[in-house]
């Protein structure tokens, strides 16, 4: 498959075009993305619709100042050669007018606004990254280290396609895709200020619904080669996650099948509702009726526990008042006792 050279999507295909353009949506009609699947299913219809580009007008004011997306996005560029500009600003903080005019006049013509400490942080991520991941098992993860490239490669590429559930368009955009004549591997790269520690990567990845990322995906790269599912390609998913502090450690997470499946089901579900919204021309909100908020188990546990242990809570005595004007537990009496 040719890499389509356009700002504006005309055909389903992979395409090199601009983050602006991207989330704009320039496809022939309003299309599905990752991010607006998510708010449709996770929040509601009328969520999705007040958040698309194409459906609702967007506040133009966006916040463009924060230290650990900006590190992030720098790391992002350097490590998958990118040809974004960093400019780095010569100041300790950004306290000063003359650093903040340097930085808004650095971020107008598109470029990532740096401290002079903050590009040694992500320099050092780079170098951890390149270190640590050269030696991964996983070729397509050594070639991000720049190690022996054997794979076509596309770096912030769209993929846009027209979905087999209503024919709507939908689009990706993904940090990176590797492929080879028998394999296809998409390479999400992902910092963060928290640990990277295997099992809090798992719970990350589950918080954040990455799971529905590699589904939403998957779906797109599977419906633009065909191969994968007449089983003539594979298809794989790979996370890395890197801290944003020293030593900058990394973790390659992949999400099982448990989670693919409930991954794939929780798309599946955004295309069909994406599908009756747009048959209906309705985009309904929350539910109108009441909602019961249900005690979590650890609300129970905890109080219990304190009710045992706590020396303040024991020989207070009897509370003359109920707890409850009816026994909530007590089933109520159908029949007279004989």
């Amino acid at each position: 498959m040719d890499l389509i050279h356009s700002e504006t999507i005309d055909r389903p295909g992979l395409y090199r075009m601009s983050e602006a353009s991207y989330h704009s949506d320039t496809a022939p009609l309003p299309s599905l993305s990752r991010s607006i699947a998510q708010k449709l299913i996770l929040d509601s219809p009328r969520h999705a619709f007040a958040a698309h580009p194409r459906l609702t007008k967007q506040d133009e004011e966006e916040d463009k100042n924060s230290r650990a997306r900006d590190i992030g996005s720098a790391a992002h560029a350097m490590l998958l050669g990118q040809p974004t500009e960093i400019a780095v600003l010569q100041f300790d903080d950004f306290k000063k007018k003359a650093a903040q005019e340097e930085r808004s006049a650095a971020q107008a013509r598109g470029a990532i606004a740096l401290l002079t400490k903050d590009f040694e942080t992500v320099t050092q991520m780079v170098e951890k990254a390149r270190d640590e991941l050269r030696e991964n098992e996983h070729p397509a993860i050594r070639e991000v280290a720049g190690r022996y490239p054997e794979s076509l490669i596309f770096n912030e590429v769209t993929a846009a396609w027209i979905d087999r559930c209503g024919d709507h368009w939908a689009r990706a955009r993904m940090d990176r895709i590797s492929i080879t004549p028998d394999r296809i591997t998409i390479v999400d790269y992902k910092t963060t200020e928290l640990s990277v520690e295997p099992t809090s990567v798992a719970r990350a990845i589950y918080n954040n619904s990455y799971h529905f990322q590699d589904a939403f995906y998957r779906r797109g790269i599977r419906t633009l080669f065909p191969q994968i599912d007449r089983h003539e390609m594979k298809l794989d998913f790979l996370f890395i996650m890197q801290e944003q502090e020293p030593p900058f450690e990394i973790t390659v997470a992949r999400v099982d099948n448990a989670g693919r499946l409930i991954g794939e089901k929780m798309v599946s579900a955004a295309f069909l509702r994406w599908r009756k919204c747009w048959a209906e021309d309705h985009w309904p909100g929350y539910p109108n009726e009441i909602v019961e908020a249900e005690c979590p188990a650890y609300v129970d546990t905890k109080w219990t526990s304190r009710e045992i242990e706590d020396p303040h809570l024991q020989n207070l005595g009897f509370d003359p008042m109920p707890m409850f004007e009816s026994r909530p537990y007590q089933p109520k009496q159908i029949t007279e006792p004989c």
